[in-house]
């Protein structure tokens, strides 16, 4: 018998938490928008980690990445009254953090340069794969490294990736298509090279 009371202690308690459902980001950007501060903060949690990776994806640099994220999130909070919310708010935030990660590029003069720093857990040795994978991706032109970046980091989907950049799906599928085997020719060249 104790054992039933303590399953439908449980039950309740999982029926209590799912009705406590985090608000969703189109309430979080009305009451952001209305100067809600704490609201914003939310939305900008929810999202640093993806932006940080769309960014870092593009730029292979982690300062200038963090530029790039922090310049998207003060634009995103600027301009919430002018977010229509015909679209999801997430694609309005990856096409801010986008459009800004190059202009950081072509400020900075970002040369496409991988940071040597990524170590195999722990053993202070680099990851060689990993700086392969850096390498091949920054040698990506930049239409393709970023469509490649939004699908491989992000897994969004094809009509999302149009929407970010402002092209037909069909653009999408063929500069994913050419980005990949750019991607594994270069890794080919690459890997023969560690052998």
């Amino acid at each position: 018998m104790g054992g039933t009371v303590e399953m439908i202690s449980v039950l309740s308690e999982a029926r209590r938490m799912s009705v406590t459902r985090e608000p969703s980001d189109e309430r979080l950007v009305e009451l952001a928008s209305s100067g809600d501060l704490e609201s914003f903060t939310i939305l900008a949690d929810r999202y640093r980690v993806r932006a940080m990776r769309i960014a870092y994806g593009i730029l292979h640099n982690r300062a200038d990445a963090e530029d790039a994220v922090q310049e998207a999130f003060i634009r995103i909070y600027r301009s919430l009254g002018r977010f229509r919310g015909t679209g999801r708010f997430s694609t309005w935030l990856y096409r801010i953090v986008v459009n800004e990660s190059l202009r950081v590029q072509s400020n900075r003069g970002s040369t496409g340069e991988v940071e040597p720093k990524q170590e195999a857990a722990g053993s202070g040795v680099p990851n060689v794969q990993a700086l392969i994978v850096r390498q091949c991706l920054a040698s990506l032109p930049e239409k393709l490294r970023i469509v490649l970046a939004l699908r491989g980091l992000e897994d969004l989907d094809y009509a999302e990736i149009g929407s970010i950049l402002g092209i037909p799906v069909g653009t999408v599928r063929s500069r994913l298509h050419e980005a990949r085997r750019l991607f594994a020719e270069r890794w080919k060249e690459l890997m023969k090279d560690e052998d």
